[in-house]
């Protein structure tokens, strides 16, 4: 994926009603690239063969 342009990142930022001043807006457009990049080349090659473990939110939890 090719880096987000602050144009982009501005845009982004708005329709999601976060507010992103002009002085910030270089610093938070390298950032999410950055956290972007991160996530793309995460890789764990057993999640792939691991099954899914049913999930029970801590209030239907019975501690008795």
């Amino acid at each position: 994926m090719s880096d987000l342009t602050f144009q982009e990142v501005a845009a982004l930022a708005k329709a999601s009603g976060v507010v992103v001043s002009e002085d910030d807006l270089e610093e938070v457009t390298h950032r999410l690239n950055v956290t972007i990049t991160g996530v793309e080349e995460f890789s764990h090659p057993d999640l792939d063969s691991v099954n899914p473990l049913p999930f029970r939110p801590l209030e239907e939890v019975d501690d008795s």
